[in-house]
């Protein structure tokens, strides 16, 4: 429906809140109302603790439920002002063609207006109807915590039930370019959205939660959208478990219930084929309908969904599909607003609507490594020999397009390990080839069904694409060496992968990419089949393009979003948006500087000076544990210790997991399933005792969107600074590209911005609302530098003490005691 003209709105004084709010929050609110209502793009930065979550809520909703009042009576007036022009001009005489002329162009306004009137009121009408019907049938309770899967689940779908009718290729429909689509979208009313977008399903959980909480928990419309994998209650889907087979069989079971077809050979009907798709259960309209129209009354969750989906057997992916496009507002996770073709295939439309996206600090890290691609020299040899031994069965029955597009594949692929001398060939209508007849999960459905069938590898591959990448290590600056210090943390495969094509198929589209804003490098492996291509995303600023310019307004949000130049000049003003537009909010924490302590330690108890650098760390854990041996002996409560790796923290835990801390030690689970368990077990020993000791990882699953609030968190210990290694090739590669485009050091500043966001990360750990308190121990010298000060956030820096570990201890002391004292 097209816009209106829109009458301004008030800013008010006074916002709906779930108690009295702080001032930081009543200026963080109106400060997001105004941004929002002037379709203005906004950088909020709100330390963690003070309630950033809510403050967004209650300020956008405000600013929404406003929008919509000042929209229907924008309507209204807008109708009288027309149809009194059309009265004052029934009188004017004077000039009778004039006014005709004039009458006329006023009448059609008036008829538009009223037409949109007319749509708005029928979809008013709609919405009332939905909150009347489920109040008469609404669930009573559903079960959150049932299991979704069955106990009898096997990791491997029925390769029998595999027909070879869903192999074979459909041919390829060329799109219309006078497609009536969009005519038809205009017909309908949509209500303006708010899309509230953050990095893990958990974390839009507690955006959910806080909803239910707000003033508006029983007058909003608010849908969570999720993948099949999370949301498919379909237990003979979900057992597929990998979300490409995932799609491509519920998508094959929506086609109708088992059918058979009958097949001539040599003029007489010689058997019955039988297609083995049938229709899941869950897919029924009336039931998805009414769970639709159950998750548009009661705000739900993810959990809650799945639960009602199961108690009313409906489908909750696409049941929350539907509802979203009534929602007022859409919680969504980064990859499905981020990535154009998943926020395509949700059908999430962007324009004149609202993006907020929350814990945005790290946003244009994800957006490169969402689309940075890689693979290696046995999925390209498996793929091709898989695509060689599908054409072989199936080619008879392609059609003449077809074979033509799967023979250039081929010949891509084949020299995608050589040579990468393809530049020819339409990589476009490739990729759009592949992707529109689902090349890759018919090779999947192939290659379970004819495993058994031998395969030919090129026998000369993995010499030829060693030399190729010997020829080309000069365009790289040299030799490429390896992540040295995350080499232990990563587990390689040596299996060929399930879907080796689909790797193939990503990489092949990464070319289509502007060449400007990306590189592909050669990497070696001692293993020659892991050998492999990357594509390295160097401006991801590209793909943030189509949001800037779509969306209403756009608002990036974190606890702390320092530098605020890499959002302001990369992020907007790189993605198109001009410098007027762009609004800055900061405040700072609403703890008082006598609750936090936060001290550098320099020093050793010997003098000796602390530096955990790469070099240096495996030297200096009797360091750590003369730390932790002292803290635990004064600070009470839970103490959580953040580690610059994976690898470091294993090295250090070995080391002391005998050594008697005076309470029980936990560590981080390197399995996310893991961490509740962990945090549980931690939560009762600290409820227990009163202390605990907590060893984690920067940049791990405990230093982000979690509360160490309270007894949970009495000290935050992050030892050393976690410096990437600055010899990767994708870092230099960065590093290089940013000093090329920005000047000379630009790269450097990123690389230093990279470890010292992590570092606020855990920083954000301990204090959690007005009346908590807390010490931060950092622990290496480098801290006392001003560069790496000055990168710390303004609620640490004007309290940080600097000392050594002779005199920083008794700070802490002073401190924990005046605290006992206080209560």
């Amino acid at each position: 429906m097209a816009n209106i003209e829109e009458y301004p709105l008030e800013c008010p004084e006074r916002f709906d809140f779930p108690f009295p709010p702080y001032n930081i929050q009543k200026d963080f609110m109106k400060a997001l109302y105004n941004t929002i209502n002037e379709k203005k793009f906004g950088i909020f930065e709100s330390p963690t603790g003070t309630g950033k979550s809510l403050s967004i809520i209650c300020g956008a909703i405000r600013w929404l439920k406003d929008y919509n009042d000042n929209q229907r009576k924008s309507l209204s007036k807008l109708i009288v002002q027309y149809q009194s022009e059309k009265e004052a001009l029934a009188k004017d005489s004077a000039d009778w063609l004039t006014s005709q002329s004039k009458e006329i162009e006023i009448t059609r306004k008036l008829t538009a207006i009223q037409l949109q009137q007319t749509r708005l009121l029928e979809y008013d009408m709609k919405m009332k109807k939905i909150q009347e019907s489920i109040g008469i049938k609404k669930l009573k309770k559903f079960h959150k915590n049932e299991e979704l899967k069955d106990k009898n689940i096997v990791d491997n779908p029925d390769l029998a039930d595999i027909d070879d009718e869903v192999m074979v290729l459909e041919e390829m429909v060329e799109e219309d370019a006078f497609s009536d689509e969009e005519d038809k979208e205009n017909d309908k009313f949509e209500p303006v959205k708010i899309y509230i977008c953050s990095r893990t399903h958990s974390q839009l959980a507690q955006f959910v939660g806080e909803i239910v909480k707000s003033p508006f928990g029983t007058d909003i419309r608010a849908v969570s959208l999720a993948s099949r994998q999370v949301y498919c209650i379909n237990s003979e889907v979900i057992r597929l478990k990998n979300m490409a087979l995932i799609n491509e069989r519920c998508l094959d079971m929506q086609k109708g219930n088992a059918k058979e077809t009958k097949k001539e050979e040599d003029g007489k009907i010689s058997k019955k084929l039988r297609t083995k798709n049938c229709k899941c259960p869950y897919f029924k309209s009336q039931q998805i309908e009414h769970l639709r129209d159950l998750a548009l009354v009661d705000v739900l969750d993810v959990e809650d969904l799945v639960a009602a989906g199961k108690e009313l057997k409906a489908c909750p992916y696409y049941a929350s599909r539907k509802a979203s496009d009534d929602a007022e507002i859409v919680l969504i996770p980064y990859n499905t607003l981020l990535h154009k073709a998943t926020r395509e295939a949700n059908g999430i439309r962007l324009k004149n609507n609202v993006v907020i996206i929350d814990e945005a600090h790290n946003l244009l890290e994800s957006l490169a490594q969402m689309h940075n691609i890689e693979v290696n020299l046995e999925q390209i040899e498996t793929a091709l020999a898989q695509l060689k031994g599908y054409k072989q069965r199936f080619s008879t029955r392609f059609s003449a397009a077809n074979l033509l597009m799967i023979n250039q594949l081929i010949f891509v692929i084949n020299n995608l390990k050589d040579t990468l001398e393809i530049d020819h060939f339409n990589m476009f209508k490739l990729v759009k080839f592949s992707k529109d007849v689902k090349l890759a999960q018919k090779i999947r459905n192939y290659s379970l069904k004819y495993s058994n069938e031998p395969i030919e590898l090129p026998k000369k591959g993995v010499k030829e694409f060693l030399t190729s990448i010997e020829n080309r290590k000069s365009t790289l600056g040299g030799s490429v060496k390896q992540d040295e210090d995350n080499m232990e943390e990563k587990s390689v495969k040596k299996s060929a992968p399930t879907n080796p094509l689909m790797s193939v198929l990503s990489f092949l589209e990464s070319l289509t990419y502007c060449y400007e804003d990306g590189r592909i490098l050669m990497l070696h492996n001692s293993d020659k089949r892991l050998c492999k291509l990357q594509f390295l995303l160097l401006n991801p600023t590209s793909h943030f393009k189509s949001i800037v310019e779509e969306a209403r307004s756009v608002i990036v949000a974190g606890g702390t979003m320092k530098p605020i130049s890499e959002f302001r000049d990369r992020l907007f003003i790189g993605s198109g948006a001009k410098s007027d537009r762009i609004v800055e909010f900061s405040c700072d924490h609403i703890i008082p500087p006598e609750n936090i302590v936060p001290v550098v330690i320099t020093n050793s108890s010997n003098g000796g000076k602390i530096v955990f650098n790469y070099e240096n760390r495996m030297k200096m854990v009797n360091i750590i544990q003369e730390v932790l041996l002292e803290a635990c002996r004064i600070i009470p409560g839970g103490i959580v210790v953040f580690f610059p790796s994976y690898q470091f923290e294993n090295f250090a835990w070995q080391q002391m997991k005998n050594v008697s801390f005076g309470r029980l030690l936990f560590r981080e689970p390197k399995d996310a399933g893991s961490v509740d368990a962990v945090l549980e077990k931690y939560d009762v020993e600290i409820k227990r005792t009163k202390k605990a000791l907590m060893f984690s990882v920067v940049g791990g699953k405990l230093s982000e969107g979690l509360n160490f609030s309270d007894d949970l968190g009495r000290c935050v210990i992050v030892v050393g600074l976690p410096y990437a290694n600055i010899k990767a090739a994708d870092l230099k590669e960065k590093m290089t590209y940013l000093d090329m485009k920005e000047g000379n050091g630009a790269g450097r500043i990123f690389y230093e911005n990279l470890c010292m966001k992590a570092v606020n990360q855990c920083i954000g750990r301990a204090v959690r609302h007005k009346n908590d308190y807390a010490s931060v121990i950092l622990l290496d010298e480098r801290y006392s530098r001003n560069s790496v000060k000055n990168a710390l956030p303004g609620w640490i820096k004007r309290s940080l003490r600097v000392s050594d570990f002779k005199n920083g201890f008794p700070l802490i002391n002073k401190f924990f005691q005046d605290k006992r004292n206080s209560f």
